[in-house]
């Protein structure tokens, strides 16, 4: 009883020892919108891995491809080649940087990915994600950082983001919009509390 009870602990401790030799894949990836708000270009770090899949959320919420150009991958800071494959790339198992570029329409911007990671999006000056009439920022969690000339969310560890930004027009439309049904709701009103006037 006592032999077998030490083979299952010898074979339990190797199994751990296998883990943690195991390289742990690592995903870091920084968005830097464009100041037209356009587009953005991306720089992934990937570690131990040997694919990048270019993903976005579908209508019922499913992964879909994300279309991007000019992607570049580096190991050691030397320009390797890959595999295109649909909605990602392939590579020799290793440590990479990646980038490439993609569109944003309608100042919304969302991606998904294979595994959870660290993501960051970098908002020019004239956009903001303050006001919760203009923007959305998902997944809960996210951190917002602002300096005089960007605004900096950043997720800790997703799998997906699901960004709204706005600029000052926009801004000041929802302004002239509020005014506009303040202006009404006061005009509805007036006839209402001169009548009570009139009956006290």
């Amino acid at each position: 009883m006592r032999s077998n009870t030490r083979v299952i602990t010898g074979c339990i401790a190797a199994l751990i020892l296998v883990l943690l030799a195991l390289p742990v894949s690592a995903l870091n990836v920084t968005y830097q919108i464009a100041d037209d708000g356009t587009g953005y270009h991306a720089v992934a770090e990937v570690n131990a891995t040997d694919k990048y899949e270019f993903l976005q959320s579908g209508a019922l919420g499913e992964q879909i491809p994300l279309q991007v150009t000019n992607i570049t991958l580096f190991k050691d800071g030397q320009n390797t080649t890959f595999t295109e494959e649909r909605g990602g790339i392939r590579f020799p198992v290793g440590n990479y940087s990646i980038t490439y570029d993609g569109q944003i329409s309608g100042n919304t911007f969302q991606s998904q990915f294979s595994e959870p990671g660290s993501v960051s999006i970098i908002l020019p000056e004239q956009y903001k994600v303050d006001n919760p009439l203009l923007t959305s920022i998902q997944p809960s969690g996210s951190h917002v950082n602002r300096s005089m000339n960007q605004t900096v969310v950043t997720w800790d560890k997703t799998r997906y983001f699901d960004i709204r930004f706005y600029d000052a027009n926009q801004e000041n439309l929802l302004g002239i919009f509020t005014q506009f049904w303040l202006i009404i709701a006061v005009m509805l009103l007036l006839p209402f509390l001169f009548s009570r006037n009139r009956q006290g």
